[in-house]
């Protein structure tokens, strides 16, 4: 009868395999934090983006609230008041010191959805008048007849989904 013989395995298959799985891993968990970044990023991207939308929906109100004016001065008052109307030195605008509340700023009337706060907004009566476009005293052309237009600056303040992101626009409009 033969004697039965024995053979030994040193174990290569398990460390290969062992040092291919943490490979895999590796690779695995590169990919998920890439994915979640850009998740992340994207989502950023959106709420700046709604934020943007929505102070530019301000700046549009306050464009119609500024033509139901008429172009009238005594309706702005020093510093600012609620209803967001704001004379201003040119030097020192008012739009860099007020807290955007219900105090110093006007809220948008409209509804916007999925926005954590309204976009507030104000316009600024700047207090010196200039030129009409076209006139020239070098050249003699242009508007003769000494027409003055007024300056308004208005600013708007829009927020997005998590109340953390914040977009200020800005818009000048003469009549």
């Amino acid at each position: 009868m033969p004697t039965p013989t024995f053979t030994f395995q040193n174990g290569a298959a398990l460390i290969t395999g062992l040092i291919f799985l943490v490979v895999l891993t590796l690779i695995s968990l590169s990919a998920i934090k890439s994915t979640s970044l850009e998740e992340r990023m994207a989502g950023n991207a959106r709420d700046q983006d709604l934020a943007f939308q929505a102070a530019e929906a301000g700046i549009r109100e306050a464009m119609q609230n500024l033509a139901a004016l008429n172009n009238n001065p005594n309706a702005f008052v020093a510093g600012c008041s609620s209803d967001g109307l704001c004379l201003t030195d040119p030097v020192t605008p008012v739009w860099t010191s007020i807290t955007w509340t219900a105090s110093d700023s006007k809220a948008y009337t409209g509804t916007l959805t999925a926005l954590s706060t309204q976009p507030r907004y104000i316009i600024e009566l700047v207090p010196n008048t200039v030129a009409a476009f076209g006139s020239s005293a070098a050249t003699g052309k242009g508007i003769t007849s000494g027409a003055q237009l007024t300056p308004y600056r208005i600013t708007a303040r829009g927020w997005g989904m998590t109340g953390q992101t914040q977009a200020t626009v800005q818009a000048t409009v003469i009549y």
